[in-house]
C-alpha cells in the first residue's frame, strides 16, 4: 500500500468557494469547494483545512451555513505516485508550493496534515455546539411566543388548576372559523417545536 505524500497546491482565485449543490453526491461532500470537487473528479485525494460560519442571507434573512478555507489560496493533495503533471492539469490548480530555488515541490509530513485535520475537527465540533445552542434558544423563544398567542386568543378567566392546553381543547369548537384556523396553525407549529404531550393531544382533538 502506497504511503501518503502530501504536497501543497496554489489554487486559482474563487476556486475555494463552495461548489454548486449536487444531490447525487454523498452527504460528506455536499459542502465541498470547487477545487476539491475538481481534484476528486480527476482522482486526487485533497484536503482543504476549513472552518464554518452561519451567515444571514442579505435578501431573505435566512440563516445559511458557509464553509471557508483556513489557508486562503492553498490546499493539500496526496500524491503517492508523484504524478505532478496530471495534478497541474486540474482546473483551478495554479501550481505546487516549492522549497528553495532549484528544489522540487515541497512535501509535508503526515504529522503536520494530521494536526490540521485535528484543528479542523475541533473547530467543527465547537461550531456544531454553538449552532445547537442557537437553534435550541430560538425553539424555546418560539414556543413561548406561540403559547402567548394562544393565551390572547382563548377565553379569559380559566381556573388555575386548568392548563391552557386543556382549556383550548374545551374551547376550540366554540371559536369562529377564522380564529379556530389561526389556533390550529399555532398548535401545529407548537407540535413541530416540542414533544409536549398536551400539544399532541390537542392536535388530535382538533
Amino acid at each position: 500500500m502506497s504511503r501518503s505524500r502530501w504536497y501543497a497546491i496554489r489554487t486559482a482565485p474563487g476556486y475555494q468557494r463552495m461548489a454548486a449543490v449536487d444531490e447525487r453526491l454523498p452527504e460528506n461532500r455536499r459542502m465541498e469547494s470547487i477545487i476539491e470537487r475538481n481534484c476528486r473528479k480527476d482522482g486526487f485525494d485533497i484536503f482543504m483545512p476549513s472552518f464554518y460560519k452561519e451567515l444571514k442571507h442579505h435578501r431573505t434573512n435566512e440563516i445559511i451555513e458557509k464553509r471557508f478555507p483556513f489557508l486562503v489560496g492553498y490546499a493539500f493533495v496526496n500524491l503517492p505516485r508523484l504524478n505532478f503533471e496530471d495534478l497541474r492539469r486540474v482546473d483551478g490548480v495554479i501550481g505546487l508550493l516549492r522549497g528553495s530555488i532549484g528544489y522540487g515541490p515541497l512535501e509535508f509530513p503526515d504529522g503536520m496534515i494530521e494536526d490540521l485535520y485535528f484543528a479542523e475537527h475541533e473547530r467543527r465540533q465547537a461550531f456544531l455546539y454553538e449552532q445547537h445552542c442557537r437553534r435550541e434558544n430560538w425553539r424555546q423563544e418560539r414556543v413561548h411566543h406561540l403559547r402567548g398567542q394562544l393565551r390572547k386568543i382563548l377565553p379569559k378567566g380559566r381556573k388555575a388548576r386548568v392548563s391552557m392546553m386543556d382549556q383550548a381543547e374545551m374551547a376550540i369548537d366554540s371559536l369562529s372559523p377564522q380564529i379556530k384556523e389561526r389556533v390550529q396553525k399555532i398548535i401545529s407549529e407548537l407540535n413541530e417545536l416540542t414533544s409536549d404531550v398536551e400539544v399532541e393531544n390537542l392536535r388530535q382533538a382538533v
